[in-house]
């Protein structure tokens, strides 16, 4: 907090300068006595903002008990022994989003209040409450509770204002309002750092990263712009770095909070293909600098009968550009099941339109096997296309994204990379690249000796496991 402020004082400092500059061209300069007044007046008016902005929102932030049933758990050799089923309690935020029919809507994380077996949410030292779940959608790392208000006087008063996350501008104050380590209503202050960041903890990600402290306990509170509207909710931090918190934007936060509230669940348009961003290697070989390549069609799917092919590279949806994978993965979830929707792609240099009506992801879709039994190492993986084998002249598995901070960056593996073998063994299926890996880890491996196919040459890598 410290270097914050400072830096703010400098920053009206400077400002207080160059006016005072200006003026000098038209008035008399002021006296040195005059000038620490008007730094200490335009303090003490940020000050007054400040605590103005949070007194009004501080009634919207809730704290939340959620009670989970651990069970039980036998421990490895060589002292094996099994641990009874016991309770644990999780310790999160909320902010008020609507009020309706006698109940409060509280939107928070999902990983807060999942699993949960009973949810309390305290208002205040005097008040709290038991929260019935509505909904939660791991996906975005969204979820909402409901709480009855009676008793709570003013429950209008203390629903929160929603901004436009749509809008932001790297650079702006923000404050962060929580429950770090239970320290109710805590209150930090920063800048707004980053937009859309992707860091590798949920499917679909476009992060506002802050400086504004965020500690354990602080998910699912708000992050509110300085007009006191709620752009964010803080969600994750980055265990090794400093000043680094992430918050899901306000307008996908919500979107997905008004169809837990409405339906009980979240209905996402589906194409049905895996994409990739095109890298700048892969830019040489296609001739082009936008937009996203296609490298794989789910049988029967929407894709599938609008006549989409792998390799297509999708450059616009509706006239607007797609310029990497996130912007078509956000705009096609958006999408209602059941609209066509225009796409102009390049395929083989040229340039066709298509049109193709969005389906529904389905509720409970099986993940395409390329995504099973990869993410603790933080692969995502598919088998080459007949096409890219004759191509490349090798049979093996392609690497087609590695989360930040997994065992396999920290192992060295990039998107494009080809797995030929682990061990001594070839692989070309994925099924057989899980089963390796499950019986490397059951014999206690630490690592698996991988070789792998780089830009036209081989290379030996030990994949961590642990």
């Amino acid at each position: 907090m410290v270097p914050f402020f400072i830096s703010l004082f400098l920053a009206l400092s400077l400002l207080i300068s160059c006016r005072a500059q200006q003026a000098s061209n038209i008035a008399p300069q002021p006296s040195k006595a005059e000038k620490p007044i008007i730094a200490s007046n335009l303090l003490s008016q940020f000050e007054q903002e400040l605590t103005s902005i949070v007194e009004a929102v501080s009634p919207s932030v809730v704290t939340i008990f959620a009670t989970q049933e651990v069970t039980g758990i036998e421990t490895p050799i060589p002292f094996p022994f099994q641990i009874p089923p016991h309770e644990r309690r999780s310790l999160g935020s909320g902010v008020i989003i609507d009020h309706k029919k006698g109940k409060f809507y509280i939107l928070t994380n999902s990983h807060v209040v999942q699993n949960a077996k009973a949810i309390r949410v305290r208002f205040d030292r005097h008040t709290e409450r038991r929260a019935r779940l509505v909904g939660t959608d791991p996906k975005t790392d969204v979820a909402v509770i409901e709480v009855d208000d009676k008793g709570i006087p003013k429950p209008k008063d203390r629903v929160a204002q929603i901004g436009d996350s749509d809008k932001l501008k790297v650079g702006q104050l923000v404050i962060a309002i929580g429950n770090p380590y239970g320290l109710e209503r805590t209150v930090t202050v920063g800048v707004i750092s980053a937009l859309r960041r992707a860091i590798g903890i949920t499917q679909y990600e476009s992060f506002i990263q802050t400086d504004a402290a965020i500690n354990p306990g602080n998910s699912g509170g708000p992050l509110v712009n300085i007009r006191g509207e709620v752009i964010g909710v803080n969600t994750a931090i980055l265990a090794e770095g400093q000043g680094l918190g992430f918050a899901i934007p306000i307008n996908l936060a919500k979107w997905v909070a008004d169809q837990l509230i409405e339906k009980g669940r979240v209905v996402r348009g589906w194409l049905g293909v895996v994409i990739q961003d095109i890298t700048p290697d892969m830019a040489e070989h296609l001739g082009v600098k936008e937009g996203v390549i296609i490298s794989q069609i789910m049988p029967g799917s929407p894709a599938d009968r609008g006549g989409l092919k792998v390799g297509d590279i999708v450059a616009e949806v509706d006239g607007q550009r797609m310029s990497e994978v996130r912007e078509l993965q956000f705009r096609i979830m958006r999408t209602e099941p059941g609209k066509e929707i225009g796409l102009k792609v390049i395929r083989e240099g040229k340039e066709i339109s298509l049109k193709i009506r969005v389906g529904e992801m389905p509720e409970e879709r099986q993940t395409s096997e390329m995504e099973q039994g990869q993410a603790e190492l933080g692969l995502v993986l598919r088998e080459l296309t007949p096409e890219e084998e004759r191509r490349l002249g090798v049979n093996g598995l392609l690497v087609v994204r590695v989360l930040p901070n997994s065992l396999g960056m920290q192992s060295g593996l990039m998107a494009g990379d080809v797995i030929l073998q682990v061990g001594n063994r070839t692989v070309s299926k994925l099924r057989e690249f899980q089963q390796i890996i499950e019986t490397l880890r059951e014999a206690g491996r630490e690592s698996a000796l991988l070789l792998i196919r780089r830009r036209g040459s081989n290379l030996f890598i030990a994949l961590r496991l642990r």
